[in-house]
């Protein structure tokens, strides 16, 4: 496998509706598993190639960082997809690479999350909590991506890191004042629909392992 592979999702083998025009869906981590263990179609695949190629989806995970508060993490933009420069993000994620490859294709992506959580937070994360899916294809980014949105609390938050920047830990109110990109409006919603039913349900959060249902919708 090449250091520049990616992994990639056939999108002749994902729902029709789990590819919404513009839109985030919550589904449970068990259903996804479920995809990914009996019908998924993959492939790792050069980066460029990908980018490229919109019968193949790149899964990205996006997770959303808050501290004891629940405030979420901000940062503006930079870095090498420069489509997005200037806008705000509130997600932290980015491509699975080898590195994270695992036998099981669930805790390949449990590990990519991992990882962009320590490399640019510079912290281990806490228990992650899947949100949901999202996914847009009126761009030319979103036409090639999709996003597994997932939370993840973050006790002792950093206001700078090296690859994001100066960071803003905004309440989920201020956070949508800003001008975010696509993906994190789409995040939000599937959050705020979490936080709902949470309060309603009065549950706890439960660890994520590749094997549980981390509590999202069945």
């Amino acid at each position: 496998m090449s250091t520049d592979a990616i992994l990639c999702f056939s999108r002749a083998s994902l729902q029709s509706d789990w590819l919404p025009e513009q839109g985030a869906l919550a589904i449970s981590w068990e259903a996804l598993h479920r995809w990914l263990s009996t019908q998924c179609h993959w492939c790792w695949m050069e980066r460029a190639a990908a980018e490229e190629d919109p019968c193949w989806k790149q899964p990205i995970p996006y997770v959303l960082a808050c501290d004891s508060r629940g405030h979420i993490a901000a940062y503006r933009r930079r870095g090498t997809e420069r489509r997005l420069h200037g806008l705000w993000s509130l997600g932290i994620g980015g491509h699975v690479e080898g590195v994270d490859a695992h036998a099981d294709l669930g805790e390949t992506l449990l590990a990519c999350a991992r990882r962009e959580i320590q490399e640019e937070l510079q912290c281990a994360p806490d228990a992650l909590q899947f949100l949901g899916i999202l996914n847009e294809e009126q761009t030319a980014v979103g036409h090639v991506h999709w996003g597994l949105v997932f939370k993840v609390h973050i006790a002792d938050p950093p206001a700078f890191t090296a690859d994001l920047g100066h960071l803003c830990w905004l309440s989920p109110e201020d956070a949508m004042t800003l001008p975010l990109e696509c993906w994190s409006r789409l995040a939000m919603e599937l959050l705020a629909r979490k936080s709902k039913l949470a309060t309603a349900d009065d549950a706890p959060e439960k660890s994520l392992s590749s094997n549980a249902n981390p509590g999202g919708e069945p």
